[in-house]
């Protein structure tokens, strides 16, 4: 919301005498900066923690102990900046908080032996260090890269195709319903981490449907390929996406009618068998059906993003050919433009 329909808001509200004018002056006053303060201040204070990271790592060396006892240093120091007042104190803890936990992290995993060297003690020390921080009171930035880091520890954690592919299916049904339920959790204490696992959450969904689409050989994902592996695995990402669409559009249409619920299913499921070369696109427009019901212009923004980036991907992919991914994108155009106007029909009858 802007300032100006902010200000509005509060006007309405105070003319119906449901807003105190000492409740208007407290809201007004713990009012957000403008965007470009935001990030002039986010800009300055990145380059004085990373001014600062820089000296620290010229003086100490490479020993870990010195560093991981700077990074400790730093998330204390995030802690008490993030809850301070003006946009460089907050802007100066959230960089306070990402580079003490990369260093704690990273130095972390230096004291492992390299012939035990991998990435499952970097991502559970990300994982546990990130949501510690997480239920730090702060900014929805912070809580948002926190949270995102949390999931990617998660999804570095897991070196198998079955559990990945399992993971990314859980990752969206989780996403969709967060969103669904935003009118539940919206006014409770933990709204702000929801928010921040949905988004994260959304975010993370969509990288793994750009990363496991088919042209990389049906979910090899970034996995060395597993010999056990038979062929039914380059179908369980598309059939988990397939059921989380057929999933939301089902909580999406419990008030609508019969005939036109079992019109959008129908729809749904001929979209499924069309999009089965394409999963990416199921989880996208599942997660577009849930952020558009949440009424979160950002994220529809961003999932648009998404959805345009994995476009490009899959018109230069391999697995199928230019003529069948057009007539398979095609097809599914014109069933969307004729469950449009089955859906809207009622509505223009009723009307």
């Amino acid at each position: 919301m802007n300032r100006t329909w902010q200000q509005a808001m509060l006007d309405e509200l105070q003319q119906r005498g449901i807003l105190a004018q000492d409740e208007r002056a407290r809201l007004q006053a713990t009012q957000a900066a403008p965007w470009y303060m935001t990030a002039l201040s986010g800009f300055a204070a990145w380059f004085a923690a990373l001014m600062l990271l820089a000296a620290w790592m010229m003086s100490l060396g490479g020993e870990p102990l010195p560093h991981l006892i700077g990074g400790g240093i730093l998330l204390l120091a995030a802690i008490g900046l993030l809850r301070g007042s003006g946009a460089f104190v907050k802007q100066l803890g959230l960089a306070f908080s990402m580079l003490g936990q990369a260093l704690l992290v990273f130095f972390i995993a230096e004291l492992e032996p390299p012939s035990l060297a991998s990435l499952q003690l970097p991502a559970l020390l990300a994982l546990v260090v990130a949501i510690g921080m997480l239920l730090v009171r702060a900014g929805s930035a912070h809580r948002f890269l926190c949270a995102l880091v949390a999931m990617l520890g998660l999804v570095l954690l897991v070196e198998s195709h079955f559990l990945l592919s399992i993971h990314a299916i859980v990752l969206a049904a989780l996403a969709v319903w967060l969103w669904l339920r935003r009118a539940r959790w919206a006014g409770s204490p933990q709204a702000p981490l929801m928010r921040a696992a949905a988004g994260a959450a959304t975010l993370m969904a969509l990288v793994l449907g750009i990363v496991g689409q088919p042209s990389m050989g049906g979910l090899r994902w970034f996995l060395a390929p597993e010999p056990d592996a038979g062929g039914w695995i380059t179908w369980l990402y598309p059939l988990g996406a397939a059921l989380v669409l057929l999933a939301t559009l089902t909580c999406l249409t419990r008030g609508v009618q019969g005939p036109v619920r079992l019109a959008c299913l129908g729809g749904a499921l001929i979209l499924a068998v069309l999009g089965s070369p394409a999963p990416g696109l199921l989880i996208a427009a599942a997660l577009w059906l849930a952020v558009f019901q949440a009424c979160d212009r950002l994220w529809c923004v961003l999932v648009g993003v998404g959805v345009a980036f994995y476009l490009g991907d899959l018109y230069y992919s391999l697995h199928i050919t230019l003529l069948v991914k057009s007539t398979l994108l095609a097809a599914s155009g014109l069933v969307l433009l004729l469950l449009r106007q089955l859906v809207l029909m009622p509505l223009r009858r009723a009307e």
